[in-house]
């Protein structure tokens, strides 16, 4: 009799169960963990995220409070020392805000029962961190505490890991102070790093040569910045009392300028207000002579000097044209006074055989004006009295511009000007 045919094989448990991730990689779950502390998590000052446990894991918090338990085992210097060598084992990886987190966390919690020294030393390597970080305020704190606590052995003299930690917090402080601009307050921390390398016989060593050359080649360029300052201070100080000068030379009458209300303080920033002539101011006025000599042993350099009051002005100039429809008021950017008036005109489009122009003085003396007289011609004209009359100038107006009126050679025009002139005698002019 044949037997019958065996069952089929029935697959073991292993074969069967279908494999999850972490079955997989059964080291997964330790990735949810700081393992050996590698990082402090964010709640202890850290920059690690902890991962959320699924059902069935371990939960990371539990994980870590274990760690933590077996962080803080042995008396406060091992435990310190536990913290420090963790910091300085991320600050060589360069992660330093967590090397600052695990410093941190020695001072709080054990700091108290430290030696000094053992302070110092946590002080001293937090300090380096900050430095790397760019935390100079941090820095300079952290170098403060170091060197303010730097003989515990008194009166024995300092052991000489007491004065290396001196020594770095010294130059530190200067690195960090160089970067924050206190560069006298940098070199002064570099004299006193130098003076305890030569009473320790280390001068030969001058830690702090390549810093010390940093710091004296931001001195120099700060100084040589103050000294251009200095420079351009002094040229708009006399440039501004040449171009007074040379103004009151021409019969303005303005306030004598202040510090308060310089010369000019009203005019627009996109006019240029009465100058002198740049195409013909004499060459020791040129604006291109640099501000400080090329070289300090320089012979050759002549310092800018202001040009002379009888250099040509140029002005801005207003012309009222009233009988216009509407009645206008064009600005002229730039009119030297050795340029004619008819020239003014043609360069507005206007026609000096049917345009008359004015001109009002300080008196209310009304002027009539040539189109081949030079504005420098007016100027002068302006300033002209018979014997035994009152002083006369002009004004500027606006106190930055020449101003003129403008009439068609027409009897409307004629009777406008007669009766703006009786309105200037009468003070109450329409303008």
């Amino acid at each position: 009799m044949a037997s019958a045919p065996l069952p089929p094989p029935v697959p073991s448990n292993a074969s069967t169960t279908t494999h999850t991730d972490d079955n997989r990689d059964p080291f997964g779950n330790f990735d949810n963990v700081p393992l050996f502390m590698k990082s402090l998590p964010k709640e202890l000052g850290g920059t690690a995220d902890l991962k959320e446990s699924k059902p069935g894991e371990t939960n990371p918090s539990d994980t870590l409070a274990a760690l933590q338990a077996l962080a803080y085992e042995g008396d406060p210097s091992e435990i310190a020392e536990g913290f420090r060598e963790q910091g300085n084992a991320l600050f060589k990886q360069r992660k330093f805000r967590d090397a600052i987190g695990f410093y941190t966390r020695a001072l709080d919690e054990v700091g108290k029962d430290l030696s000094i020294e053992e302070r110092r030393a946590l002080w001293g390597n937090r300090s380096a961190a900050n430095l790397e970080l760019g935390n100079y305020g941090a820095c300079l704190r952290d170098c403060s505490q170091v060197l303010g606590q730097t003989n515990s052995s008194y009166p024995d003299p300092p052991s000489d890991a007491s004065n290396r930690l001196t020594m770095k917090a010294l130059y530190r402080s200067a690195r960090a102070l160089s970067s924050l601009g206190k560069l006298a307050e940098a070199l002064d921390a570099l004299d006193r790093l130098r003076t305890l390398e030569t009473e320790l016989g280390e001068a030969d060593k001058d830690a702090g040569k390549g810093v010390r050359a940093e710091v004296e080649r931001k001195m120099a360029e700060r100084e040589r910045k103050e000294a251009e300052k200095a420079e351009r201070d002094r040229r708009k100080r006399d440039g501004d009392a040449a171009v007074a000068l040379a103004l009151t030379q021409r019969g303005v009458v303005f306030p004598k300028p202040t510090s308060k209300t310089p010369l000019f303080s009203n005019c627009p920033t996109d006019v240029t207000p009465p100058h002198f002539d740049p195409d013909i101011v004499p060459l020791s006025s040129l604006d291109t002579i640099p501000l400080l000599p090329p070289a300090p042993t320089a012979t050759d350099y002549q310092p800018w000097q202001a040009p002379p009051p009888e250099t040509p002005l140029i002005f801005p100039v207003f012309l009222l044209l009233p009988l216009e429809t509407p009645p206008t008021r064009d600005l002229i950017m730039a009119f030297p006074e050795e340029a004619t008036f008819g020239d003014a005109l043609a360069s507005m489009g206007r026609d000096a055989s049917t345009t008359q122009l004015y001109f009002a003085t300080k008196r209310n003396r009304v002027l009539k004006i040539g189109a081949k007289l030079t504005l420098g011609k007016v100027l002068a004209a302006a300033g002209k009295v018979k014997e035994g009359e009152a002083p006369d100038g002009w004004e500027l107006k606006e106190g930055w511009a020449f101003e003129m009126v403008g009439v068609p050679k027409t009897s409307a025009g004629d009777d406008w000007i007669q009766n703006w002139k009786k309105e200037l005698q009468q003070g109450a002019a329409i303008l």
